[in-house]
């Protein structure tokens, strides 16, 4: 296909951002160009990159609609419910946001905190 100026600027502002969300490279050369940028653009979060997605479709004439507004509100209604998972020191911990968490428990009732230092432990 051949990309009007247009279409070139748009791309090369969207390559930092698909590579950074996805890890796909865009090549102009890639015959599949604008198929694989209309489903990338569909599973992207950032609205920068769904906005040009749309516009670069425009300037191809080809139809193309992100996801309606009430499919995201069904999704994200099943994404608050989901557990969240967190990472830490290299273990995925799964944590419900429903359930309270120590900060809230501890600062209602007054409790020494233990803390070590070089070896010993110093109570504050």
């Amino acid at each position: 296909m051949v990309y009007s100026p247009e279409m070139v600027t748009l791309l090369q502002q969207l390559r930092h951002r698909v590579f950074a969300e996805f890890g796909t490279r865009i090549r102009l050369a890639d015959p599949e160009l604008l198929s694989v940028l209309g489903e990338l653009g569909k599973r992207s979060r950032d609205p920068f990159t769904q906005k040009t997605v749309v516009e670069i479709m425009a300037l191809a004439e080809i139809p193309f609609h992100l996801e309606s507004a009430g499919k995201s509100a069904d999704n994200k209604k099943t994404e608050d419910r989901l557990p969240t998972q967190v990472t830490y020191r290299g273990i995925k911990i799964s944590r419900d946001e429903n359930v309270p968490s120590t900060k809230s428990q501890s600062s209602t009732s007054p409790q020494v905190t233990r803390q070590m230092y070089r070896g010993q432990v110093v109570n504050k």
